[in-house]
């Protein structure tokens, strides 16, 4: 395999995604990298969830960022997916972070913005990352929000940063030379050889999601990463 083979959310194909039971199925299954998704509460806490809602993947509902940690902590964001994962409760960035640092796993952290204000949600995030275990090289900061990106290079100057796009824009190269990212993160669906081969050339690594059927995506054995809801699958790839 010459590509780096990422746990989405986790193992979301068989566990509750972005949970703890979800990171330790990644980390049982011998992954070296997971992706995750990193957003504020209302007071400010960062914590691991994808959607900023919490009706879909949970049995609470609102909006994560007009919910306290404490609040947050009352749901259950596991038996949506299995009543087997009724325990799963939410978890931070911070709880994550050492967690990964005891098993020496490496993270993608993808920043979600909405109405958040990108500089205050990466001043939180550059805190939090300068209290961790977890070594600089093990993580990998992404987001679809430029503004996410430009404050990262900023204030997280020891970090590997990743563009998240769809497919590949002019203003995603401009952006892409302006931090001197370390990859864009392209949607499998839409990466064109060419784009493949020109980023590339100019240094930067691709990784392309959300890739669950290995079988069907050509560029498989080209691209330098891959994030998958069923990572398994790939083995035998």
């Amino acid at each position: 395999m010459s590509y780096t083979l990422v746990g989405h959310r986790g193992v979301a194909g068989h566990y509750p995604e972005n949970t703890p039971v979800s990171v330790q199925a990644a980390i049982d299954m011998g992954l070296r990298w997971i992706e995750v998704d990193v957003q504020p509460t209302k007071d400010n806490i960062l914590v691991i969830c994808h959607d900023h809602k919490i009706d879909r993947c949970s049995n609470g509902q609102g909006r994560v960022d007009e919910l306290t940690y404490e609040q947050l902590c009352q749901h259950d964001f596991g038996s949506w997916f299995d009543p087997r994962f009724a325990d799963q409760t939410i978890i931070t960035l911070s709880q994550l972070l050492s967690l990964a640092a005891s098993w020496q796993l490496r993270l993608n952290l993808e920043i979600k913005i909405d109405r958040h204000d990108p500089r205050l949600v990466v001043e939180l995030l550059t805190q939090q990352l300068s209290e961790s275990p977890l070594a600089p090289e093990h993580v990998l900061l992404s987001s679809f929000n430029h503004d996410v990106i430009r404050y990262a290079e900023q204030l997280c100057p020891n970090y590997k940063l990743g563009v998240l796009t769809e497919r590949l824009t002019n203003k995603d190269r401009k952006l892409l030379d302006q931090v001197d990212a370390f990859s864009c993160h392209v949607n499998y669906r839409w990466l064109t050889e060419r784009h493949l081969t020109e980023l590339q050339r100019a240094g930067r690594q691709v990784w392309c999601y959300t890739v669950n059927q290995p079988e069907t995506f050509k560029l498989l054995d080209q691209v330098d990463g891959v994030f998958s809801d069923f990572p398994e699958r790939f083995y035998s790839a």
